[in-house]
């Protein structure tokens, strides 16, 4: 009996310090790497900063938002480039993502969103409401629709004025102010702000887009502009450039693109500005981080 006893005291013992010793790494981890592994959450950077990732997916648009555990993806690139945005994805140990942008059914900004919806768990999903005449048959748009309607927790139409939080980063629908006759126009626009820092997202938004935002009465200012349309003449007329006033634009293009992105006229128009500007098809993947105060970019820069 006695022996009994002694056992289930030392067995007790070694429990205790067995938990103990599991504690004592956990709060290592979390304290000194900033990073926390469990089955059951991301092993995303938990440092209390934003990471906006502007994925290199060619002649395409994809950016991917992380905050303490919070995930937002905007748009994905074409069909061929499923695995490049999966991997990247899933590279940061994310499992979930809490919110999805498809800005406009284009193949090069929703081609493979099916694929990668079906990929991870999927909170919310906002998407434009497109006008019956311009609604496109293509195969990757129906792939997009039947991933939203097997995979989304909630799937939203953007509406001007609505606002989305998600933990610390809450972002504001701009555009699409009205219906139009083309697919670009009727890109979701959305301005991110973690902080006092913010991101502007523009899909291919143009310049009829443009001045019909600025005709409604929200702040348009932000740190970081993705350029519409991928750097297109079409886009990013002076009183957008003016109202955005960033201090970093970013242009999401392919290597020698058939289009000629980024058009002569904006990369004028930037360099008059004194806007500092990265381009996917010269650097590849660009990150940066914000601490709600500052952004700042953590991968070398190249000039271009």
């Amino acid at each position: 009996m006695a022996k009994r006893k002694t056992n289930s005291k030392l067995t007790s013992i070694l429990v205790i310090a067995a938990i103990l010793i599991i504690s004592a790494i956990i709060t290592h981890f979390s304290d000194s790497d900033g990073l926390f592994k469990d089955a059951g959450l991301v092993n995303q950077p938990v440092d209390g900063k934003m990471y906006v990732n502007f994925i290199d997916v060619g002649q395409g648009d994809c950016t991917l938002i992380t905050c303490n555990g919070k995930t937002i993806l905007v748009d994905v690139g074409e069909t061929g480039e499923s695995q490049t945005v999966i991997n990247y994805i899933k590279n940061q140990g994310i499992k979930k993502l809490d919110c999805v942008i498809g800005t406009h059914p284009h193949s090069d900004h929703i081609g493979c969103m099916g694929y990668v919806l079906n990929a991870f768990d999927v909170g919310d999903v906002i998407m434009p409401e497109i006008p019956d005449k311009i609604v496109p048959t293509t195969t990757c748009y129906e792939k997009f629709l039947d991933a939203v309607e097997k995979k989304a927790e909630n799937a939203y139409f953007a509406e001007v004025g609505d606002v989305y939080t998600y933990g610390d980063m809450k972002f504001q629908i701009l555009a699409p102010v009205r219906d139009y006759d083309d697919l670009n126009n009727m890109s979701v626009v959305v301005k991110l702000t973690f902080g006092s820092t913010s991101v502007m997202l523009t899909g291919d938004a143009e310049k009829k887009s443009e001045n019909d935002m600025l005709k409604n009465n929200y702040d348009y200012s932000a740190d970081i502009l993705k350029l519409g349309h991928h750097g297109s003449s079409s886009s990013s007329s002076a009183k957008w450039m003016d109202a955005v006033n960033p201090t970093y634009a970013v242009i999401c293009c392919g290597k020698n693109n058939d289009y000629g992105h980024p058009h002569k006229e904006t990369k004028s128009m930037l360099k008059k500005r004194n806007i500092e500007s990265f381009r996917t098809d010269l650097l590849g993947d660009i990150v940066f981080v914000s601490d709600g105060k500052n952004f700042t970019r953590v991968t070398e820069t190249v000039d271009n």
